[in-house]
């Protein structure tokens, strides 16, 4: 007899639960975001998604990573391969499914450990499977929320705008207090439509690119802008002409060979070189 596969809100239930006993046993703090953990106030339709969303202490990343690799999972694709950001690095399990394991949230400039520090301090308590896991506070999740709308489509920003819009003004003002405190205004600024106000930051570039759209060419220049060191840049650059090995992967459906990655990174100069002729220019 043929078995059944997990049901996918089943399987997302199950590994919510698994990552706090894990983090538990490790007296790891961590923060379960996104998905059915959002309040409903926050969003009433609820959205589980196809995988679990955790954001870490950034000092205790590793040891989470090393009782993942413990436990079955398998990397899916790095920080460094992820996102713009370099915020996420994702793991697979043939069981459980996919995790998206947080070091930052995108838009948050602050340094990592402090950002966590203030999304941790208001801390609630929720469940999953019967068992108990922590949250970001409603204030954090709206903040969260806002945020990652500004990565979002044309329409969940404008979703987001609404609901900025429809807050009574207390919320408001905490809200915008702890984007300052986490220097997020900027990404928050392009859901509310107020980017252009922020032309002064370095992160202005890259979130115009990411909202409003821009050649590869450009996305690395904002990133190299929106660096929060000269170390951090040096890295970016670094990593611009670099192939990504993951996502190669993904899009073969099978380990790349020297021929695919070396025939990729043709095809990545041949277009930073056209998007420059083209006046695809750093700006």
């Amino acid at each position: 007899m043929q078995e059944k596969p997990i049901p996918l809100s089943v399987r997302i239930e199950l590994c919510r639960a698994g990552l706090q006993v894990r983090a538990d046993g490790l007296g790891i703090r961590m923060l379960h975001i996104k998905g059915s953990t959002v309040d409903p106030s926050i969003r009433p339709d609820v959205r589980e998604g196809s995988d679990v969303d955790v954001i870490v202490d950034p000092g205790r990343v590793a040891e989470l990573h090393a009782q993942l690799l413990d436990g079955g999972w398998q990397v899916y694709s790095t920080f460094d391969e992820g996102s713009p950001f370099g915020h996420a690095q994702t793991y697979w399990h043939p069981d459980w499914g996919y995790v998206d394991l947080h070091r930052r949230f995108p838009g948050i400039r602050l340094d990592d450990a402090a950002a966590f520090d203030v999304l941790w301090r208001s801390h609630a308590m929720s469940s999953a499977a019967g068992r108990a896991i922590v949250v970001p506070g409603v204030g954090v999740q709206r903040a969260l929320f806002l945020l990652n709308a500004a990565r979002g489509t044309r329409q969940e920003r404008e979703a987001a705008r609404d609901q900025c819009e429809r807050m009574p003004t207390e919320q408001h003002r905490e809200l915008d207090a702890l984007l300052a405190e986490l220097e997020a205004e900027v990404a928050a600024s392009v859901v509310t439509g107020e980017l252009e106000q922020w032309r002064h930051r370095p992160d202005y570039r890259l979130w115009h690119v990411i909202s409003a759209g821009g050649t590869r060419t450009q996305e690395w220049w904002g990133r190299v802008r929106a660096a929060r060191s000269a170390s951090e840049a040096l890295g970016v650059v670094l990593r611009a002409p670099r192939v990504n090995r993951s996502r190669l992967r993904h899009e073969l459906g099978r380990t790349p060979t020297g021929w695919d990655v070396f025939t990729a990174a043709v095809t990545r100069s041949r277009i930073a070189l056209r998007d420059l002729l083209s006046g695809g220019r750093p700006g």
